[in-house]
């Protein structure tokens, strides 16, 4: 599986340093094996082979062995760079060997291999193919130059040796190209399926999460209806105890807190209704256009204070669209959070073409921190003072329903800038969910 990136934030583990402490022990086992074959190769075949600079190969990689095991005790990141440049040691270690001993007819030759299908495994594609060009010019280098070893150089005086030791290098380079393309390209097949399985377990969390809000929702809504009731018939009896001629700003503040008490019911009501309510009876065609408008309209009259200029933008005529009141509720959401955030000012476009609707609300607030956010693109927590944290997961979720986005920014000039995107064939009439 592919290793992180080259540089990790502070406090995460990093996947190379694990590889690099497997490499030690690989090293530690190699090293005194590596030692062995000279001892033998030297005292027991009597093979003509220079024993110093081997020697001294192997006491390097050794101090350097003994060197990366202390750098592994000490605090900080193992970065791919560093993995690499350790392989990039053990490969000019085996260079050297080989040099000494015959080059590319040693029968070892192919130990080439080891390091490049450890890269290909541990380390992103542009490392890999580097490790194949390097492994290559190795290779190539020690079919050209090289100490003579008389056994493998000339095996019974046979003249079609040249041919077997090139036959040797093509079938070299070609293994060591089809090991690195094939082991990516598994490596990044399981790195999709764990992508997929991740993002497989955020839905089912986030499901979790709305079933959670559903159930604690149709509580709500019967525990709410009894006061709602009894707000209504308080308010009809003050409307008949003062007449309207003689207070008519208290019939204004009565027509109003009645039209609320209205929109609550009917927003009870449908909770209570959701369970079986289907998408044509809980949505209504709308032009994009007048969608917007009239999302902006209802704020505007609930937030009196509230400075909101809309432009839109897009192909004439506006297309029409099924409006969910899920939809409805999510916009909303998005408008509201904006006018708490700066209620002087804030701006809403609304432009599509052929295939999506984009929804941008900006606003001059003091912005969402980054550090809220989660990888479902919404605040993991409550961002303003007194929040439930509902708001802007729920319409991530109703989004999310209708194969849309949404996504957050910093707007010039400071606050935030929220764009909701969804597609148009979604949202068609006559599409089936």
């Amino acid at each position: 599986m592919q290793a992180g990136p080259d540089t990790l934030p502070q406090g995460m583990p990093s996947t190379s340093a694990a590889n690099l402490r497997r490499l030690v022990w690989l090293r530690s086992i190699a090293i005194p094996g590596t030692a062995v074959a000279i001892l033998l190769a030297g005292r027991v075949y009597s093979l003509p082979i220079r024993v110093a600079p081997l020697v001294t190969i192997v006491l390097v990689l050794a101090l350097v062995n003994a060197w990366t095991f202390r750098r592994l005790r000490t605090p900080g990141t193992i970065t791919n760079v560093e993995f690499f440049a350790q392989m990039l040691i053990d490969v000019m270690a085996l260079t050297g060997i080989l040099y000494y001993s015959g080059g590319s007819t040693n029968p070892f030759a192919y130990l080439f291999l080891l390091p490049l299908a450890i890269s290909a495994t541990v380390l992103p594609p542009r490392y890999t193919w580097t490790m194949v060009a390097i492994s290559a010019v190795s290779y190539t280098f020690l079919l050209i130059y090289r100490v003579p070893l008389p056994p493998f150089d000339h095996p019974g005086d046979s003249s079609s040796f040249a041919v077997h030791v090139v036959g040797m290098w093509l079938g070299f380079v070609l293994s060591a190209g089809l090991i690195a393309q094939f082991v990516l390209s598994m490596g990044e097949s399981l790195r999709e399926q764990q992508r997929n399985l991740s993002e497989a377990r955020e839905r089912a969390l986030r499901d979790e999460r709305v079933v959670a809000v559903a159930t604690l929702a149709a509580g709500a809504a019967h525990e709410l209806s009894t006061p709602l009731a009894t707000m209504a018939v308080v308010t009809a009896e003050l409307a008949e105890e003062y007449p309207r001629d003689q207070y008519p700003r208290l019939h204004e503040s009565l027509e109003l807190l009645r039209g609320q008490i209205r929109k609550c019911k009917d927003s009870l009501s449908v909770i209570s209704a959701a369970g079986g309510a289907g998408r044509a009876e809980a949505a209504l065609p709308q032009r994009v256009d007048a969608f917007v408008r009239q999302a902006v309209a209802e704020v505007r009259r609930l937030r009196p204070n509230a400075r909101i200029t809309l432009a839109v933008d897009g192909n004439q005529p506006p297309p029409e669209i099924i409006v969910e009141r899920t939809l409805n509720q999510a916009l909303l959401n998005v408008l509201h959070n904006a006018v708490d955030a700066s209620p002087a000012d804030v701006r809403v476009t609304c432009a599509w073409d052929d295939g999506r609707v984009r929804i941008d609300v900006q606003d001059h607030g003091p912005g969402i921190s980054l550090k809220a956010l989660q990888p479902g693109h919404a605040p993991a927590v409550s961002t303003k003072h007194g929040g439930l944290g509902l708001g802007l997961f729920l319409t991530h979720t109703a989004l999310s329903h209708l194969g849309g986005d949404i996504t957050f920014a910093d707007a010039p000039g400071g606050g935030a800038r929220v764009t909701l995107q969804l597609p148009l064939a979604r949202l068609q009439p006559g599409h089936t969910a």
